[in-house]
């Protein structure tokens, strides 16, 4: 997990959206899909939940697990930045 799968998974839960999210960040939907494949596939447990689109149009959401991963990154981010003060 890096700073923009982070973000991105950010987003997914501020829009409820793979398509809102990705145009929020400037980057293609098959990029922010691909990630989110990727990502699902890489965890325990899915941190994205997909419905497929219909008349109402598709919808994503973070999973509990995909709050955790992004709180996770974001304290380890943390740690990491302020350890970088003290070198």
């Amino acid at each position: 997990m890096g700073w923009g799968r982070a973000m991105l998974l950010e987003r997914i839960d501020q829009f409820g959206s793979i398509a809102a999210a990705a145009r929020s960040m400037k980057l293609g939907y098959r990029n922010a899909w691909l990630w989110i494949e990727a990502t699902n596939r890489l965890a325990p447990a899915p941190l994205v939940e997909k419905t497929i689109g219909g008349m109402g149009g598709g919808h994503a959401k973070l999973t509990e697990e995909g709050r955790k991963a992004v709180n996770h990154y974001k304290k380890l981010r943390a740690q990491f930045e302020q350890f970088l003060k003290q070198a």
